[in-house]
C-alpha cells in the first residue's frame, strides 16, 4: 500500500465514517457523542491527542455553552470533533459547513504531512486532496475503522522518543 492509498483509506474509513459523523451527532447530543468518540480511540495516544485538541479549542473561549463549560471544568472528555461541533453551533455556523470544514482540515493535514515528509510531491498532494474532497459523502452511522492506525499508534506509544507529541 503506498502513501496515497493509506491516505485515501483513512479519509474514507476514519474521517468520513468517524469524525464527520461525530460532528453531525454532536450538534444534537454532545455528551453522548463525546463518550462515543472517546471510547472509539483505542490507544492512549489517540485519546490524548483528540482531547488535547478539543480542550485547546474550548479554552479559546470563542463562545460558551453548557457542554463547552463542562469541558473546561473537566466534566467532559472534550474530544475534538465534539468541541468543534459545539463551537460551530454556538457561533451560528451551519452544521454542513462545520462538517465540511473538519473534513477539509483533517484531510489537508494528512496530505501536507505526506508532502513534508517526502512521501509524495506537492502537485500529487494537491491532486490527491482535490480528488478526495470531490468524493465527499455523508454517512449516518459512526463507525471509524482503520486497524493499521491503531497498531501503528500502539507501537508509537512503546517508543521512547515521541516524534509527534509536543
Amino acid at each position: 500500500m503506498n502513501i496515497q492509498e493509506v491516505i485515501t483509506y483513512y479519509y474514507n474509513e476514519v474521517i468520513l465514517r468517524g469524525d464527520a459523523v461525530a460532528v453531525r451527532l454532536a450538534f444534537e447530543n454532545p455528551v453522548e457523542t463525546d463518550k462515543l468518540v472517546y471510547s472509539s480511540k483505542l490507544t492512549k495516544e489517540l485519546k490524548k491527542s483528540s482531547t488535547f485538541l478539543g480542550k485547546s479549542l474550548a479554552s479559546l473561549d470563542l463562545c460558551n455553552n453548557e457542554y463547552l463549560s463542562g469541558v473546561k471544568e473537566g466534566k467532559y472528555k472534550g474530544t475534538y470533533p465534539v468541541v468543534l461541533a459545539q463551537t460551530c453551533k454556538c457561533l451560528g455556523i451551519d452544521k454542513d459547513v462545520c462538517v465540511k470544514g473538519l473534513v477539509y482540515s483533517e484531510t489537508a493535514q494528512l496530505v501536507f504531512s505526506a508532502v513534508r515528509l517526502g512521501g509524495i510531491d506537492f502537485k500529487s498532494g494537491q491532486k490527491l486532496l482535490s480528488n478526495l474532497l470531490n468524493q465527499f459523502r455523508y454517512y449516518n452511522e459512526y463507525e471509524p475503522s482503520y486497524p493499521l492506525i491503531d497498531i501503528l499508534s500502539k507501537n508509537h506509544e512503546k517508543r521512547e522518543v515521541k516524534v509527534f507529541e509536543s
